[in-house]
């Protein structure tokens, strides 16, 4: 009788994940600088040594289409007939981050953060209203439940909520970006849609 074991010896191995697919509001260059002192800020108070995200990096991720092993065109396309019959009914609005905190996720090198409580409740809901419309085009479902969020740190330093002087900005359009997974180069845009 051949084992279990010997039954998957011969399959070859899935291919690697290389290519990340999402949709983020990203900070206008105002934000973009007061989140800069803001993290050099945090720093120095509480001796975290990361290095900080690139400006051009920064983002509040909104709905993310997942890691697959090379560029899934065909789910490209459809995600962008969504986004472009989305933000034909999506009025700009203000998006408000005003506390920071370290996301505990397990790791040594966690994420330190910025989140908001009213300031946003619209990112939310354009996240809400993007999963549902992107499900009903027969794209993967993403969590229910999301919590907005900008990512400027790195660091194995966990900081308890606090509150922060708000960064703020008018979100004006929907950025569809790719993100070719662990080689640390700029996110290429493959679609941005002005909310009208």
């Amino acid at each position: 009788m051949m084992s279990q074991q010997s039954l998957f010896d011969d399959l070859p191995a899935p291919p690697a994940l290389t290519d990340r697919i999402f949709f983020a509001v990203a900070p206008d260059a105002r934000a973009i600088a007061a989140i800069g002192a803001l993290t050099a800020e945090l720093k120095a108070q509480h001796g975290m040594r990361g290095r900080p995200i690139a400006d051009a990096k920064l983002h509040a991720t909104l709905y993310n289409l997942g890691d697959h092993p090379g560029m899934p065109h065909a789910k490209v396309a459809r995600a962008k007939e969504v986004a472009a019959a989305l933000a034909d009914i999506t009025a700009p609005f203000t998006a408000s981050f005003d506390t920071a905190q370290t996301f505990i996720n397990g790791a040594r090198n966690r994420p330190l953060v910025l989140v908001g409580g009213d300031g946003v409740i619209d990112v939310d809901a354009l996240y809400q209203t993007l999963a549902k419309a992107m499900l009903k085009a027969g794209l993967p479902a993403n969590p229910a439940s999301y919590t907005p969020h900008i990512t400027p740190l790195y660091d194995d330093v966990t900081l308890a909520p606090q509150p922060v002087a708000p960064i703020e900005w008018t979100v004006r359009e929907l950025v569809l970006l790719h993100s070719q997974i662990g080689q640390g180069q700029p996110y290429k845009v493959l679609g941005r849609w002005p909310l009208k």
